[in-house]
């Protein structure tokens, strides 16, 4: 496409949770750092809430990429909008990659047997729900919470993380006993200007790019119409590139960004 055009070796600004591509925006670097913590210190529970698009499921990804090889056990949920035996088989099928039974009973029995068998082993399990703020049953938070039961006299054998928008944080705290097992709760902002141009920076870079791709104004501007929210800097910056591609331009300029915003919007 534009790659030959700005000197790219690969897409810059793909909506991909691809961990070479995470930017540690200070409160990026703190949801990882306390995520990090959580998961190392065996922590019962975490939830990770921000507005849709803000890197939510990067720093996930940032965070396995960076326990997996210690010796944590992951299985990610990325669709909850499941009853609660539809959750639990997920989980399971999660950990193990193999099929999973149908009756709730041999489900537990089948997950209880995993995690210990993998405390057994000296390392530890983790439980991931992204997109938590789906979740349809009430019930199937009760299911998350009990799982966490599962735990010796100093420290509990799996880690639930709870990974969603902003409405997320509620409905946890209206199932008082989950809430009570709550351990680190944390927010993602949108970035700030300087984020967002440091952002795009670190992605070209990334991708190869020698030099400044974005004149500052143009940076501003992507700022303005994106909120500050990676997905949507992500869309434009990349409309902007093939754009500019298009023009033949050596660098893109301000005008460049709102045309690649107005075709995007459908209004070009």
């Amino acid at each position: 496409m534009y790659l030959s055009h700005w000197k790219l070796k690969d897409l810059p600004f793909e909506n991909t949770p691809d961990s070479r591509f995470f930017y540690s925006s200070e409160k990026h670097q703190e949801a990882l750092s306390r995520l990090q913590y959580l998961v190392r210190e065996k922590k019962a529970c975490g939830v990770l809430s921000g507005v849709y698009g803000c890197g939510k499921t990067l720093v996930l990804h940032a965070l396995k990429k960076t326990t997996e090889p210690e010796g944590y056990k992951f299985s990610v949920v990325t669709n909850p909008r499941l009853d609660d035996l539809g959750m639990l088989r997920l989980i399971l099928r999660g950990f193990t990659q193999h099929e999973v039974p149908a009756n709730k009973a041999d489900v537990l029995m089948g997950l209880q047997q995993y995690i210990e068998n993998v405390a057994q082993d000296g390392k530890h399990s983790v439980i991931v729900v992204d997109e938590a703020h789906a979740i349809i049953h009430d019930d199937v938070f009760e299911e998350l919470r009990l799982l966490m039961n599962l735990q010796t006299e100093t420290r509990s054998l799996a880690t639930l993380l709870l990974i969603g928008q902003p409405e997320l944080r509620p409905r946890v705290e209206a199932n008082k006993q989950l809430n009570q097992r709550v351990n680190l709760r944390f927010h993602l902002d949108a970035f700030t200007p300087e984020d967002t141009s440091s952002y795009v920076g670190h992605r070209l870079r990334i991708a190869g790019a020698q030099g400044e791709l974005f004149a500052p104004e143009a940076l501003r501007h992507l700022h303005k119409h994106s909120g500050g929210i990676p997905r949507w800097i992500n869309q434009y910056a990349h409309m902007s590139l093939l754009t500019g591609f298009s023009k033949g331009a050596s660098r893109i300029g301000p005008d460049i960004v709102e045309e690649a915003v107005a075709s995007l919007a459908g209004t070009a």
